[in-house]
């Protein structure tokens, strides 16, 4: 998904896989077919439903749910929601995502049971996002004990080869591996969960240099293509 840079986009200072924006995304995999029912919130309010279809013989690997775009339950207390386009394998992959805002999370299942929470991810899930600003960020798992950072670069040089670039892939245990790296403006991070967790970036510095906002695009990383399917429970 290719979208033009705004000031929204260069303005984020920090990235939270449990409050997502416009350039995150998590992606989770539903191996037991079903009809499920995910609550989306934003900054903590009931924002609306999604449901959307798992099943043993759909052919769609992936699904793409963007969490702004869940309607409104009405004031008389329906839980009336949206529906999210065609049934998806269950050896594929739930993406949610945004295109409007920030501190999105959701939640599919009910109460301690949920089968999925965004806040709280858990081994096989995946974290990714794009870091635009040409600075050092520091990363933290808030669940656990794991620190690092990374350095984002842009020159002249590396504009020409934007297309070419690969996501810089992450494990996230105990520690980061890697804990400290580099990486380009617009080049995509993954983080692959092996422990609970709740990944935040944070600015550190200020931003090295003013990014040419004309001609720099952002792409959302290719998650599933990057990592094999993960067996069922």
């Amino acid at each position: 998904m290719l979208a033009n840079l705004n000031r929204q986009l260069f303005e984020a200072t920090v990235f939270d896989s449990g409050a997502l924006g416009l350039t995150t995304s998590i992606v989770h995999q539903f191996t037991v077919a079903g009809v499920y029912s995910a609550t989306v919130r934003k900054d903590g309010k009931h924002m609306g439903n999604v449901s959307f279809e798992v099943r043993d013989d759909a052919t769609s690997m992936q699904l793409d749910i963007d969490l702004a775009k869940t309607q409104q339950g009405s004031k008389d207390g329906c839980c009336c929601g949206t529906e999210a386009g065609q049934p998806v394998s269950s050896k594929g992959y739930v993406v949610f995502h945004t295109t409007a805002g920030t501190g999105w999370s959701v939640h599919v299942g009910e109460g301690k049971q949920a089968s999925f929470d965004s806040t709280r991810l858990t081994k096989g899930d995946i974290f990714a996002l794009t870091l635009l600003e040409p600075t050092r960020y520091g990363i933290e798992n808030k669940l656990g004990s794991a620190k690092g950072s990374v350095t984002v670069e842009f020159t002249k040089g590396d504009a020409k080869r934007l297309s070419d670039l690969k996501p810089i892939m992450v494990t996230a245990g105990k520690k980061f591996d890697p804990e400290n790296f580099k990486l380009i403006a617009t080049q995509g991070l993954v983080f692959r969960i092996e422990t609970d967790a709740r990944i935040v970036i944070s600015r550190k510095e200020p931003r090295k240099a003013e990014p040419d906002k004309g001609h720099i695009r952002f792409q959302r990383p290719r998650i599933v293509e990057t990592r094999p399917a993960r067996k069922a429970s």
